[in-house]
């Protein structure tokens, strides 16, 4: 906007500076023209004079006279001495060439003009053996024609100018709404919506860098599923031979013969195998998510009781890892969905609490209805994410510098995330002062 009302304030300038060029061309032009007029005025009535005498050229003056009674021209003969012999002025005193003269300072008027009294005159002076012949044009023909001309570019430019600025803020606004565009798509797609482009029809630059940027987010999105099916296809792989492992191992943890030292190690190994296998089955569930190979077996449930159910499986767990697990659930809540997959997303939410909360913590549960349907929240009060990092602490494999020293795969919100999305809802992020408060809305 501000550069569309520069070009325009640049347009205004240039306007003004063209309409003063062309008032004094033109100022230049009508006063050159009439000067040549009185001069050839002056010449007309000297040849007359010349020609035919005197009483020809009183007579010719006299007619002049009659015929200019708005004081419009004049005329005037003077003799050798400098008295006036005829004519509708007189002079101060009778000189040769050009001047610019002062009704009551430099002439007087013979009679009184008809309309409006003439205040300058253009006038020429030319000198013969028998006197002066001094003729003049009012000087108002140059000013009106001037003030037409401003009159004209006043208004053209004004018109001009409001052309000019109802144009540049049409292009401006078109311009924004086509880069607001721009802003939406790189937002979401910094947020995860990779399939986003930009639509702009446009053949300009903008047109031309929607297409480039379009290009560079296909590359990104392409770059990204091979990311995805890599990682995919590794977790896949492996799986059976961490069975495999596992199978080969367990046994000689059961052993009696295995030396006590040794069946530690191996029972700690076969946890981290354990780890490593969920941490794949996690992958892969996220990836089938992604790719919308999960379909959802959506009916009505109870999402209160579901709720009740979680926490008396959850409370145990809670009270070993030394936290208080409360719920605040209505009697009855009735929710569309499937409700083995927001299950899932209330566990990964409440282990996510239980994991990376230092105890004692208080873990809270609850459900609320709300005008677009009910509110189910998961609070705690650990040390919570910094509002910097919530929207990166759900993408894949992100772990923040406070869970390092805990266990998980930074999968957990990720699939609350893909659940939530499957579902036409959001995972929200906010402090609970202290701790953190993670919800979405289930209709």
């Amino acid at each position: 906007m501000r550069f569309a009302l520069m070009i325009s304030g640049v347009f205004a300038g240039a306007a003004v500076l063209a309409g003063a060029i062309a008032y004094v061309l033109l100022s230049g032009e009508l006063t050159g023209r009439l000067r040549q007029d009185v001069e050839n005025m002056a010449g007309n009535l000297a040849y007359t004079l010349q020609n035919g005498g005197p009483q020809d050229l009183l007579e010719q003056i006299d007619a002049l006279s009659a015929n200019a009674r708005d004081g419009s021209a004049v005329a005037a003969y003077i003799d050798p001495q400098g008295l006036k012999i005829a004519g509708n002025f007189s002079p101060d005193h009778p000189f040769a060439g050009h001047r610019v003269l002062r009704v009551g300072r430099d002439m007087t008027l013979a009679g009184t003009p008809t309309g409006v009294v003439p205040t300058d005159y253009f006038a020429y002076g030319l000198q013969t053996n028998q006197g002066w012949i001094i003729t003049g044009r009012d000087a108002e023909w140059v000013a009106e024609n001037t003030e037409v001309l401003l009159q004209g570019t006043a208004w053209g430019l004004g018109v001009a100018l409001i052309l000019s600025i109802m144009l540049a803020v049409f292009i401006a606004r078109r311009n924004e709404t086509r880069i607001e565009r721009f802003e939406d798509v790189l937002l979401a797609v910094g947020a995860g919506a990779h399939d986003l482009r930009v639509v702009d029809h446009g053949h300009d630059d903008i047109g031309r860098l929607a297409g480039r940027v379009n290009h560079t987010l296909v590359q990104l999105e392409a770059g990204i599923a091979a990311i995805r099916q890599v990682s995919t296809d590794v977790a896949h792989d492996l799986r059976a031979p961490l069975a495999r492992l596992r199978m080969r191992l367990e046994p000689h943890v059961l052993a009696d013969q295995t030396p006590v030292g040794l069946r530690d190690d191996l029972g700690r190994a076969l946890e981290d195998l354990d780890g490593i296998s969920a941490t794949f089955d996690a992958i892969l569930r996220l990836s089938r998510m992604q790719a919308g190979l999960v379909p959802l077996q959506v009916h009505a449930f109870d999402i209160a009781a579901l709720c009740r159910e979680l926490v008396e499986l959850l409370a145990a767990s809670a009270e070993d890892a030394g936290h208080r697990f409360t719920t605040d659930v209505p009697p009855t809540a009735a929710a569309y969905g499937d409700r083995d997959l927001i299950a899932q997303a209330i566990l990964n939410l409440a282990d996510n609490a239980m994991r990376h909360c230092t105890m004692p913590a208080e873990i809270h549960l609850s459900v609320k209805a709300r005008s677009e349907g009910w509110l189910v929240s998961v609070t705690d009060t650990g040390p919570g994410i910094p509002a910097a990092d919530r929207t990166r602490a759900t993408e894949r494999f992100v772990r923040l510098d406070a869970s390092r020293n805990t266990s998980g795969a930074g999968l957990g919100l990720s699939l609350v995330t893909e659940i939530l999305r499957l579902h036409g809802s959001k995972l929200h992020l906010s402090d609970n002062s202290p701790g953190l408060r993670a919800e979405f809305v289930l209709n």
